[in-house]
């Protein structure tokens, strides 16, 4: 006897909770505030450039790493994103997938062959996002679209 009761009792209260789970939406609701999402707002950022010498001449084997650094409750955090090296004609060209306000990009450049192309110093240069050009559109959502960043480097010698 108590069994069936117990199954009275779970059958009435699920068919009331999937009422009450119906009763709470509305049309109303996304009509007055828009269809919400989950999600970051971003934007896919092309940076590429030359590195070289004072001379001018391009330096192969120099590594570019691209660091996003973000202030979050008074303190600093730095994550790596990515990193490649120059090929022979010194060029580098890396692509990140960021969400840019209150937030910055830093290019670190790191001469990681030693003296195989010349020994020359390490360079912090901060990528300028009003610089940037935007080549494609994004969705209208999230996506804000893809924008080109052209940034040559001049390393000086050790």
């Amino acid at each position: 006897m108590k069994v069936r009761i117990n199954r009275w009792y779970n059958t009435i209260l699920t068919a009331l909770l999937s009422l009450l789970g119906y009763g709470c939406s509305s049309e109303n609701s996304v009509e007055m505030y828009g269809v919400m999402m989950y999600g970051v707002p971003s934007a896919e950022y092309k940076i590429s450039g030359t590195v070289t010498d004072e001379g001018g001449k391009a330096v192969e084997g120099i590594k570019t790493s691209v660091k996003q650094i973000s202030t979050y409750e008074d303190k600093t955090h730095a994550f790596s994103i990515d990193s490649v090296m120059t090929n022979t004609a010194g060029h580098y060209d890396v692509t990140v997938n960021v969400f840019p306000l209150n937030q910055e990009i830093k290019l670190l450049v790191e001469d990681v062959d030693g003296d195989a192309n010349g020994a020359y110093q390490n360079d912090t240069i901060d990528i300028d996002y009003n610089n940037a050009q935007k080549i494609k559109e994004g969705d209208g959502t999230w996506n804000n679209g893809t924008f080109t960043i052209k940034q040559d480097i001049k390393l000086k010698k050790k």
